[in-house]
C-alpha cells in the first residue's frame, strides 16, 4: 500500500467508534502473521535453492566440460522433487 493510501486508512480507523475489545481484535489482526506470508516465505526458499543448485549445476557442467540439462529435464526434475 502507498503511504496515502495507508493514511486514508488510519483516517477510516480512527473515525470508527470501536470498543476496547474491538480495538484489541483490530490490532491482533494487524500484527499476527498471515498463513499466506509463511506460504510465501516457503516458497521463495525453495524457488532460490532451485535457482541457486541449477546455478552450480551450470557452473560445475562448464568447468568440466560436461553437456547441461535441457529445461525439460530439469522440469522433470523439479516435479518429481515436488512429490516427494
Amino acid at each position: 500500500m502507498t503511504t496515502f493510501a495507508l493514511n486514508n486508512l488510519w483516517t477510516y480507523l480512527q473515525g470508527l467508534s470501536l470498543s476496547q475489545k474491538d480495538r484489541n481484535w483490530l490490532a491482533g489482526k494487524l500484527i499476527e502473521p498471515t498463513s499466506d506470508d509463511a506460504k510465501t516465505a516457503k516458497q521463495k526458499a525453495y524457488v532460490k535453492e532451485t535457482l541457486t543448485r541449477a546455478l552450480k549445476e551450470v557452473e560445475a557442467a562448464k568447468r568440466e566440460g560436461r553437456k547441461l540439462q535441457t529445461l525439460d529435464e530439469f522440469i522433470k526434475e523439479l516435479r518429481t522433487e515436488e512429490a516427494q
